[in-house]
């Protein structure tokens, strides 16, 4: 009996320091997996909230009241202007401050100019960002603000006119808002300098604070750079490999125990930054402990049936019995929870497939949008020829059992021409939604203007809006991306069409003229017109009068005639509405006489839309 128990005791050692190892382990790749996984989406939602940012301060640079302002920085009226502008874009797009500063590095117009803390006349010409834009690049930098005092990521860019840098733009993104995402979560996020200090962390207390002691010359370089103003870094005293990842560290504090962490750091260079995940090995002890637990409950089991062997025998066998069924549940518990993290990471995987393929499609699928708000209209096109098509099958067939061969003949060839006109319909959408190649090659404009007419024909149909095309017989090439002028005049003529809904004579004319060594295009309608105070502003990015709309169709169409080396301009018209021009040089000298197309936009019996006067 006393060797059956110390075999029992030797077993249970052995038995506790194989369970504790594999607890271990388990726990140990669970945890770097999960942590892994937390880092990748944390890291990816940092990288959405720079790239967020990342053009704005560029496309600012573009505008003309901001060059103004710099121009003419004695104007208080222009700087009046230019501070409610950026006020405007600063709201729109959810940032912590947008600032225009000089050549010399001081601000002169800011969102926050009526603020306590306001920006206008401070120099900010120590900042990296700022020295970093008048060399002409894109400036980026984190820092705690020398005015707010809020920490931030500084987006600049420089503002060039006439080939020389005369400002710079400047967005601050408030990085408080990223740490709202992750409140309340069990591990720790965090973003560390070059320096190991954490400038976001959703852990309030280790917020500017160094993750090792550092020594006094790196001190005094923080303190130089003015980075984080005049706070004292102190630190928080993690020890083991912290430049490793997967690691383990600790961190000693005043109470008695340490805290013992699983560190998994990704790298960001382009913004200057480290990702780390510090997430508490709480749950592997909790583990180990319950596993203990067990593994004494087991060999109590063992113990107390050695004791009681003699006298209830039968009954040691239903408890061994029982013990076994227990093992067997822990098992296959444990089978299906690893089950479950393999399903969860496949899923993953999936998604972020699924999140790639989506990206390669956002630029195609704008302009398949277009064609989904013409599927009701090119289902009537093609509904009408089917049924014709079918009413000339049943008639040949009677024609034929007739032997009227002639008849059958002329309804034979009416199917083919209705045949021909569905290719045509279905070739040009299938044309349309062709992905731009992005260069610029020798075009016939009448093509691209007739092209842009048959995409949009369906809805001037539906809305029975009649369109009048005077060419002047003008054939001319430009040299142009065909798919991106052709966005663009279909943007034009959808617009059109919205500003003659409630127009009793719904008529869109579409002129065509030279001018010296360019063409124009004209698009005129019967709407109401543009108000004044929305003229100066309609080619503004996120300016609409629509309540849907997002402000960006017609300032990206001023960007495509630009780089296309072509303009596009809007004047309201003496009578009534509105005319938009496209001007683009000529590829070769055009031949010119004078004629008219018009083109009906319905067929509805009794209903005729005759050519405008001009």
């Amino acid at each position: 009996m006393l060797t059956t128990r110390k075999f029992l005791i030797g077993f249970y050692l052995i038995s506790l320091i194989i369970l504790s190892s594999w607890i271990w382990r388990s726990g140990y790749a669970k945890l770097v997996t999960q942590s892994n996984q937390q880092l990748d989406i944390f890291t990816a939602h940092l990288q959405s909230q720079l790239q967020r940012f990342n053009a704005i301060p560029k496309l600012l640079f573009d505008q003309k009241l901001v060059v103004a302002s710099l121009q003419d920085t004695d104007n208080t009226a222009l700087t009046e202007k230019t501070n409610r502008y950026l006020k405007h874009v600063n709201n729109t797009i959810g940032a912590s401050d947008t600032y225009l500063l000089d050549i010399n590095g001081t601000t002169i117009a800011a969102n926050n100019w009526r603020g306590e803390q306001t920006f206008i006349g401070k120099n900010f010409a120590f900042r990296p960002y700022f020295q970093q834009a008048v060399k002409g690049q894109q400036g980026r930098y984190f820092a705690l603000g020398t005015t707010s005092g809020q920490r931030g990521y500084y987006f600049s860019s420089p503002v060039i006119y006439a080939g020389k840098i005369i400002g710079v733009v400047v967005v601050k993104m408030d990085l408080s808002k990223i740490e709202k995402e992750w409140t309340g979560k069990q591990s720790h996020f965090m973003v560390t300098d070059d320096d190991n200090v954490i400038f976001i962390s959703n852990t309030a207390s280790w917020l500017l604070h160094s993750l090792t002691p550092l020594n006094s010359a790196k001190l005094q370089k923080i303190a130089a750079s003015r980075r984080y103003g005049n706070k004292t870094i102190a630190a928080l005293n993690f020890s083991g490999q912290l430049q490793e990842s997967p690691t383990l560290l600790q961190l000693k504090t005043a109470k008695p125990f340490v805290t013992n962490y699983l560190s998994i750091s990704k790298s960001m260079p382009t913004a200057g930054w480290t990702v780390r995940v510090f997430t508490p090995l709480t749950a592997i002890f909790i583990d180990m402990a319950i596993g203990l637990v067990l593994l004494s409950l087991v060999f109590w089991l063992l113990n107390l049936r050695l004791k009681l062997s003699m006298h209830k025998h039968q009954r040691a066998k239903d408890k061994e019995l029982l013990r076994i069924k227990t093992k067997y549940k822990l098992k296959q518990e444990v089978k299906r929870r690893t089950a479950d993290l393999n399903n969860e990471i496949i899923e993953r995987q999936k998604m972020e497939q699924t999140l790639r393929d989506t990206q390669k499609e956002l630029i195609q699928t704008a302009k398949l949008a277009v064609l989904g708000q013409l599927s009701a209209s090119i289902s009537h096109e093609l509904n009408n020829p089917l049924a014709a098509i079918r009413s000339y099958a049943d008639n040949a067939l009677v024609f034929l059992q007739r032997e009227q061969y002639q008849s059958t003949d002329d309804n034979l060839q009416r199917i083919i021409h209705l045949t021909e006109r569905m290719a045509k319909i279905s070739s040009q959408l299938k044309f349309f939604a062709r992905k731009s190649s992005g260069e610029l090659h020798p075009v016939p404009l009448l093509n691209v203007i007739n092209m842009a007419i048959e995409l949009v024909r369906p809805q001037l149909k539906n809305h029975q809006v009649a369109i009048t095309l005077d060419d002047a017989n003008i054939e001319v090439l430009v040299n142009v991306d065909q798919v991106q002028l052709e966005q663009v005049l279909v943007n034009l003529l959808s617009n059109a069409m919205q500003a003659v809904e409630e127009s009793s004579d719904k008529h869109i004319h579409v002129s065509l003229c030279r001018d010296q060594q360019q063409v124009i295009v004209q698009v005129d309608d019967s709407g109401a017109g543009i108000s004044k105070e929305n003229l100066s502003q309609l080619f503004d990015p996120f300016f609409t009068t629509k309540e849907t709309g997002l402000g960006l169709g017609l300032s990206i169409s001023h960007k495509i005639m630009r780089n296309m080396q072509g303009n596009i301009t809007a004047e309201n018209r003496p009578n009534a509405g509105a005319r938009f021009s496209l001007s683009l040089p000529l590829a070769m000298v055009p031949t010119a006489t004078t004629s008219t197309t018009t083109i009906p936009a319905t067929t509805t019996p009794g209903k005729i839309y005759p050519q405008r006067k001009q």
